[in-house]
């Protein structure tokens, strides 16, 4: 027989919280007060010994750090330098971080399907393509690799640029190659990531090209010294946002880099024994992971049997939530509606293309720009556009995965997913 749920009045499975997600300590207080007792708070030696570090352990050329992670995907937009109305192929679950970039530099978003992967489809990538692609944008969903090799075969066969989004898949590796070293360009976070600062990001490159125009884009296209275009008059070269951070962020990134590696391998850890622990409960299947690669468990995620559980994700989730462990739906609808257009305001992870900012539109004041650019009709968002996706979405739940969870700590979130799957089991189908 199953035990009452918490929501019910049954007794949870956990009435204490979960531990902090990163370690902050003296060695972090130590690093700050070196940059403040230094008088020289800006960019400086601390912010070039970050990205000497980063670039290091991914083995490639450049880094450049700045100010989030969205400005990191907006510097690799601006390093490719589109032209307005291109077109840039991504997947709608993603934060919108991942295409403000993109739009600011009045490309146009073309939501591509995912798989099981919860990852893009290189299939529906390859579908989507059109004269006016300019570019590819692989999110590391999660934490979980794209098929790298197939999208760098379509981004090779078409000429287009390929952008890994490695925000929340720091030192994720694809067939043992860590991501943001596959593609073109890569874009990170450092905003309460595995790796954080509190704020911050970095992009990375091998091209030299793409570093020189990236590292102009970042600093308002000035001719910095160790700049591509130190021996230029001074003047601003092209139309460029400011995204410098300063040596504090990079003095707490530089620390916290050292301890990465500990919080990625709890994580993975952690991740591993919780899917293990539900192995028998067939309702539950875990995002797909291809052999050969690492995924770094920024958040573990489940797709749920609905149909065998007899409940929808939405009261699966509020259900484990009542039981002590904070449960993230990934396709969350609230009851807000858009003024202009009545759909539900998403949120919990996508599809973006129904967020109003897309489906309103409304970016650039009442305009459709850049939607209607060089077009007979423009393109329209809304429901519909990755059918596999929003199914597959639709009935998944994740939570965040702290790096310092004790065997016990996971043990109860194994716990109450086990207790509210076995709850519902074989309910019927639930609206």
């Amino acid at each position: 027989m199953s035990e009452r749920l918490a929501m019910d009045g049954g007794a949870p499975v956990r009435s204490k919280p979960f531990g902090p997600g990163h370690e902050f300590g003296d060695d972090d207080i130590a690093a700050l007060t070196e940059v403040v007792r230094s008088g020289h708070v800006g960019k400086g030696p601390k912010v070039d010994a970050f990205e000497r570090a980063f670039a290091a352990r991914h083995g490639v050329k450049h880094a450049i750090a700045v100010t989030s992670g969205t400005a990191a995907m907006h510097v690799c937009i601006g390093a490719i330098n589109p032209e307005p109305g291109d077109e840039v192929i991504v997947t709608p679950w993603t934060a919108g971080g991942t295409i403000i970039g993109a739009l600011l530099q009045n490309c146009v978003p073309v939501f591509a399907d995912i798989d099981e992967t919860y990852t893009l489809d290189p299939a529906d990538v390859e579908a989507k393509i059109t004269p006016r692609t300019r570019a590819i944008i692989a999110v590391h969903y999660l934490g979980n690799p794209c098929d790298m090799r197939a999208l760098q075969d379509i981004a090779r066969r078409h000429g287009l640029a390929l952008i890994e989004d490695c925000a929340q898949a720091h030192f994720a590796e694809y067939q043992g190659q860590v991501v943001g070293s596959i593609g073109d360009i890569a874009g990170y976070s450092f905003g309460g990531k595995h790796l954080s600062g509190g704020t911050g990001g970095a992009v990375l490159t091998n091209d030299t090209e793409l570093w020189e125009r990236a590292v102009l884009f970042h600093d308002v296209a000035l001719p910095r010294a160790g700049g591509p275009y130190a021996e230029r008059p001074y003047g601003h070269y092209f139309l460029a946002p400011h995204y410098i951070i300063n040596d504090l962020t990079a003095a707490v990134l530089l620390v916290q880099l050292e301890k990465v590696d500990g919080y990625i391998a709890s994580k993975i850890r952690a991740a591993e024994r919780i899917i293990e622990g539900l192995a028998d409960i067939e309702e539950l299947t875990p995002q797909a992971v291809r052999p050969g690669d690492r995924h770094t468990y920024w958040i573990l995620g489940f797709s749920l049997d609905t149909e065998r559980l007899g409940c929808s994700a939405d009261v699966f989730a509020d259900a484990v939530r009542h039981e002590g462990v904070p449960v993230i739906k990934a396709e969350n609808s609230v009851d807000a509606r858009h003024p202009s257009t009545g759909l539900p305001r998403m949120g919990g992870g996508g599809p973006l293309y129904n967020d109003p900012f897309l489906a309103g539109p409304d970016c650039y004041g009442g305009s459709r720009f850049p939607f209607d650019h060089g077009r007979e009709q423009a393109v329209a968002y809304g429901p519909g556009g990755c059918p596999n996706g929003e199914a597959l979405m639709g009935r998944t739940v994740g939570f965040n995965m702290w790096p310092h969870l004790s065997d016990g700590d996971v043990d109860d979130i194994a716990r109450a997913l086990r207790k509210v799957a076995l709850y519902y089991r074989g309910r019927g189908v639930s609206s």
